[in-house]
């Protein structure tokens, strides 16, 4: 038999006052029984985990008009679509947040270390640098649309109808990545796979039992990663906002999802990826990229107008920047050449 609870037992029970929970009755979010008699209301084990539910959308910021539309429309895309804007809103304060406290930290740190007349100077730089970090940050768009291609990716992969074939060696180029994480390496490791699009990588991580997770700015790209691995940890977030904390993952992986920052955004990103990443820790990328700006006016001059568009459309990096930049960190990069525009890249 359904266990009947009073409004007095229900609020000790939760925590908290009856008149919230009339507030919540009043708005529709809970329908308690009357007793025929005295009128009393009473609740069943269903309100009270109803009850449980409305308390944590409110915890999360959620108004009282999205929780009854996730209440009245329970589908599973539904929640996980509120959940991912309260995730999002979560993680770009997070990020700003994080941006600020070093900021800060660079200025005490200016103001110990200077003297009266520099520090000053050291303030108004490092502002600068502050809010130009985070303009970079809140700017990037999503010039492809990947939502609108979820559905299709795995296909599109497959069939490769672009004039450069740039997917000739996918398969490859996956295992290559994966061999470089595994090799000399126990699957206890934290894996970290940014840009995991529907899941393609990340599988052959699983299968092996590695404990990965998974980030992706495409929530429709997630949504697919789902429901092909329903045992895959995925995260809404991208290369210039990963909502980890320091230090987090012994390695971090990425397929095909670089290229699609410029110069500066990589910049931002690289910062990122090694904020998260251990001491030692380890990144392998498989990309679109050429070994330097001398052969990519080499690889360009041979190329159709058609071909040397496609390529425009994206940010292809080189190995020669990719060098640079993460020698700034003391990191060294080795690479592997898959085919004319494919390349392995292995910081560590």
């Amino acid at each position: 038999m359904n266990q009947k609870y009073s409004i007095n037992q229900i609020a000790k029970i939760l925590n908290i006052s009856t008149n919230k929970l009339r507030f919540y009755e009043k708005k529709g979010l809970i329908n308690p029984i009357r007793d025929d008699n005295n009128n009393y209301r009473y609740y069943t084990q269903e309100d009270l985990v109803k009850i449980h539910m409305i308390l944590m959308y409110r915890a999360l910021n959620l108004t009282i008009k999205d929780i009854k539309n996730l209440m009245e429309n329970c589908t599973k895309n539904n929640i996980i679509n509120h959940f991912y804007n309260q995730w999002e809103v979560i993680n770009d304060e997070i990020q700003k947040m994080r941006l600020i406290k070093t900021s800060i930290e660079d200025i005490m740190d200016s103001i110990y270390e200077s003297d009266e007349q520099n520090y000053t100077t050291n303030i108004i730089k490092s502002a600068k640098k502050l809010s130009k970090i985070q303009k970079i940050k809140e700017n990037w768009e999503d010039r492809w649309n990947f939502d609108s291609w979820a559905k299709t990716y795995d296909q599109a992969i497959k069939e490769d109808t672009g004039k450069l074939k740039i997917y000739k060696n996918y398969e490859k180029i996956l295992d290559e990545v994966f061999k470089k994480v595994t090799e000399n390496m126990k699957n206890d490791i934290k894996v970290l796979e940014i840009g995991v699009g529907t899941g393609n990588l990340a599988k052959r991580f699983l299968d092996k039992d590695y404990n990965i997770v998974g980030v992706d700015q495409s929530r429709k790209m997630l949504n697919i990663a789902k429901e092909k691995f329903p045992k895959l940890k995925l995260r809404l977030g991208e290369f210039l906002k990963l909502p980890f904390e320091n230090n987090k993952f012994d390695c971090i992986v990425s397929s095909y999802a670089l290229h699609h920052l410029n110069d500066i955004e990589k910049n931002v990103a690289i910062e990122e990826m090694l904020r998260v990443l251990k001491e030692d820790g380890k990144i392998v990328m498989g990309d679109l990229m050429f070994e330097n700006e001398r052969s990519r006016k080499e690889i360009l001059a041979n190329f159709t107008e058609e071909q040397v568009a496609e390529v425009k459309d994206e940010y292809y990096s080189s190995i020669e920047f990719l060098k640079n930049e993460f020698g700034k960190h003391s990191k060294k990069v080795d690479y592997t050449k898959i085919d004319q525009l494919n390349y392995i890249v292995q910081v560590y």
